[in-house]
């Protein structure tokens, strides 16, 4: 025997099935699109190619910490530590040993004039609060800047070494 509803409660039961629907789909999408887990491991954990690459990304670094992350499905290591200079560094490394970033953290007056003056052309008034030199996979390399734009926002700015390639991102709150 079916029962019938005013319609004003068959409205509001509708809505509520849909948003269960939408926030269950919201969940699944999550979980297979961009999302990102990580897990701190000790750093006698770490595989030895990945560990191998990241000496020989950034060879004499003490490292501190280590962890993996899954991105879009891909497994990365990442591993934080100081260089001999006491520089703040940090290496993503797949399991397999292909370096996907290695960063070390540089005073802007380390940063070459190119690479300076290529910045300073495309965003003037840009003021860094943080530099990496930053070499990403094989060979392409350059700086990262990250700091507040002109309307306040956190922005990362990668400036290629030769200074022919500059490219702004607003950070992910």
């Amino acid at each position: 025997m079916s029962r019938v509803y005013p319609k004003e409660r068959r409205v509001l039961i509708m809505r509520f099935v849909i948003c269960g629907l939408l926030y269950l789909a919201a969940l699944a999408g999550c979980e297979s699109s961009g999302s990102s887990t990580e897990k701190n491991i000790p750093l006698n954990q770490v595989p030895p190619a990945v560990r191998a690459t990241a000496d020989r990304a950034l060879p004499g670094v003490q490292w501190k910490t280590a962890k993996t992350e899954t991105e879009n499905g891909q497994q990365i290591y990442e591993m934080k530590g100081r260089d001999s200079a006491d520089r703040a560094v940090e290496v993503e490394v797949t399991p397999d040993g292909t370096l996907v970033e290695a960063e070390t953290e540089v005073p802007l007056e380390e940063v070459p004039v190119t690479v300076r003056e290529a910045l300073k052309s495309r965003l003037p008034n840009f003021k860094p609060e943080a530099v990496e030199s930053v070499t990403k996979g094989i060979g392409s390399s350059g700086y990262e800047f990250e700091g507040l734009d002109e309307a306040k926002k956190m922005i990362e700015v990668f400036v290629s070494a030769d200074g022919t390639q500059v490219t702004v991102e607003e950070e992910e709150d």
